[in-house]
């Protein structure tokens, strides 16, 4: 993908120009990416016991969504999608099937890559989401994506059809227009938040949709649950739920109040969001979605390796910065963060630019870092992908 940036910032800068925020399209834009691919991550996130987790979801066009599609998930004798395919069509007497699975990407660091470069694009135009985006990878044959429209109007979707056809029927808020928009291989599918939609998978598809929330509902629900989660682990929330007698016992103007805990909960609520800690961690969230592209999960750190002086190193993404308090800050890469301190890590982010090899030697002279500091700091930023070793270890 990055051989090809400019182009895509080309395209992507025609796309918004013409589509962006307007009416749902259908455009030629190829995505660089094959059914394989991604049948390979679907395949991961159906193996048990993952399934539920995962968010997998199996219809069938004349029984709907099914409890228990076990034994119709690709398995370990399906070594590619059409021989996977190629099954179900023995299996199966319907019309027609639909598998789709959602937040999965976090299983190939590759593809995640790849996607979070290819939206990438698009948020430099437009402006980057705030909070995390959907991604749902489906395969699909002669089968409606859902028995009724989709009542997702709060959020706008990319979707491209990576094999086979797709049709999208669409009603947009507060108008009486129906669209109607049919894609290929290679064609991406928009639509503004406001509509809902109702797809049709054909011809062997094969999908990746990105859904990004675009209403301040959103921003709500994952501030309350980020405020829930502080909230479970304050020792002031311990405690049994309030009851209330009855007849409940009043004050002397007659009011009722609250009962104790609930009373409690509130105050403590209240307090953690107006506290310097909340915006902290609202800030921290941002530089993780901000670096992920949107798309979290992350795939996870990988293993650490030792390293020494004479190693070579050099940056292999964006690492985004953060303030955070006086000589402080918060770097971030790949959907993780990191905490540093001090000058001397400074110095060594602003050495480490695209193209440039240095090794850990001459990276702690130039930098004024010792070996003792510097190379648990480099190992961290190895472990989320944002150097790599050039003698080869690769993206794994």
């Amino acid at each position: 993908m990055n051989a090809t940036e400019p182009d895509l910032s080309a395209r992507w800068k025609r796309f918004a120009e013409a589509h962006w925020g307007r009416e749902p399209a259908a455009v030629p834009f190829a995505p660089g990416l094959g059914p394989e691919q991604v049948f390979r991550v679907v395949a991961a996130a159906c193996a048990p016991p993952a399934e539920d987790a995962a968010g997998v979801r199996f219809a069938t066009a004349a029984q709907g969504r099914l409890r228990d599609a076990s034994a119709l998930l690709p398995g370990r004798d399906d070594p590619d999608p059409d021989a996977y395919r190629d099954r179900l069509a023995r299996q199966l007497s319907g019309p027609g099937w639909l598998l789709s699975v959602q937040q999965s990407l976090w299983r190939d660091f590759g593809l995640w890559a790849h996607v979070r470069e290819l939206v990438s694009g698009l948020w430099r135009a437009v402006g980057w989401p705030t909070l995390p985006v959907t991604a749902e990878l489906a395969l699909g044959e002669r089968c409606p994506g859902r028995d009724a429209p989709a009542p997702r109007p709060g959020s706008f979707a990319l979707t491209w059809v990576l094999a086979g056809t797709m049709t999208v029927r669409l009603w947009p808020e507060h108008t009486g227009t129906e669209y109607q928009l049919a894609a290929g291989t290679g064609d991406l599918l928009y639509w503004p938040a406001g509509c809902r939609h109702l797809d049709h998978y054909l011809d062997r598809c094969t999908t990746l949709r990105i859904v990004v929330p675009a209403r301040r509902a959103a921003a709500l629900t994952h501030v309350r649950g980020l405020l829930a989660d502080r909230m479970q682990e304050n020792p002031a929330y311990a405690g049994a739920p309030g009851v209330l007698p009855f007849p409940a016992p009043a004050g002397p103007d007659g009011e009722i109040g609250a009962a104790g805990p609930v009373a409690d909960a509130g105050r403590l609520f209240a307090g953690l969001a107006a506290g310097p800690g909340t915006a902290r961690e609202l800030r921290v969230s941002w530089a993780t979605h901000r670096s992920a592209a949107g798309l979290e999960p992350a795939p996870p750190p990988r293993p650490a390796v030792p390293l020494e002086p004479g190693l070579r190193v050099r940056a292999s993404a964006e690492l985004l910065r953060v303030p955070d308090g006086p000589g402080h800050a918060v770097w971030a890469a790949n959907g993780h963060t990191l905490a540093v301190e001090g000058a001397a890590p400074e110095r060594v982010r602003n050495r480490l630019r695209p193209g440039v090899t240095l090794t850990i030697r001459e990276l702690g002279r130039s930098s004024r870092m010792p070996a003792e500091t510097l190379i648990p700091l480099l190992s961290d930023l190895h472990r989320i992908r944002a150097i790599e070793l050039v003698d080869g270890d690769g993206a794994a």
